[in-house]
């Protein structure tokens, strides 16, 4: 049974899919939409543990999204992650105001990830998890950070989308040959149905053909045995009119 269940609110397909395999690895379920829009309804249907939120969405925009979702009571209590490539101190503060528990970056930093999530799905008090979670994001390389490991963490980021995009490629590759070898048996099979299909019909057709040479060579041979009885019938007939003629003239 899955740790808990996230909520994905991008239009980007590939980033809603790069998101989710990182969550599967943290035996987290997930499901996606691509706007604010449909987030909603889905909310009143199901429950989520936690949301990625992106930031530049179509209709509604990932902070009109934010403060809604904290003003509904059903909702205000979900963690709410902004998943953006923003990453200016101006933003980072204005999604904090709005109530949003961190901002976790397109370019995931997969242990960053892996602690904060760890942290929400714990049974720490929400004060204490509050601040954890925010430390938490703190370190995962904003302002605190020297150049040269902010480099490296964005690094690992970078390698770590790399590496499930690769994966997602090779599962899609092996989805489209297991299609393809799919087509190819059906292919087969069709191409022996039709064959078997042709040889059967070849094999009515000559039955037909026999039937019909054999039809008509019994026709034939009937013909001329009443050709045959109708020249004997011919022939008595002419005897018995000779017959007669003969007695008339005596």
């Amino acid at each position: 049974m899955p740790r808990g269940h996230a909520l994905i609110i991008e239009d980007s397909s590939t980033a809603r899919i790069l998101l989710s395999r990182l969550l599967e690895r943290a035996d987290i379920s997930t499901k996606g939409v691509a706007t604010a829009e449909q987030a909603f309804p889905l909310l009143q249907q199901e429950h989520f543990d936690l949301i990625f939120l992106d930031h530049l969405l179509p209709g509604m925009n990932g902070f009109q999204a934010l403060e809604r979702l904290k003003q509904q009571p059903e909702t205000r209590d979900i963690p709410v992650f902004m998943y953006t490539s923003q990453n200016a101190e101006r933003y980072l503060q204005e999604a904090r105001a709005l109530g949003a528990a961190g901002v976790i970056r397109k370019q995931v930093d997969r242990d960053q990830l892996m602690r904060t999530l760890d942290i929400i799905l714990s049974n720490v008090p929400d004060q204490e998890q509050s601040e954890a979670i925010r430390l938490a994001v703190e370190e995962g390389g904003h302002h605190g950070l020297e150049a040269t490991e902010q480099n490296s963490r964005g690094m690992t980021g970078r390698l770590s989308t790399l590496e499930i995009a690769y994966e997602e490629l090779e599962e899609e590759i092996r989805e489209l040959r297991a299609a393809f070898t799919e087509c190819q048996l059906q292919q087969v099979q069709k191409l022996d149905q039709q064959q078997r299909q042709m040889r059967w019909l070849g094999g009515l057709s000559i039955a037909g053909l026999v039937a019909l040479v054999w039809l008509v060579t019994w026709q034939g041979g009937v013909l001329d045995e009443y050709i045959a009885r109708t020249d004997e019938q011919f022939s008595l007939l002419h005897s018995i009119v000779g017959g007669v003629i003969e007695l008339i003239g005596r």
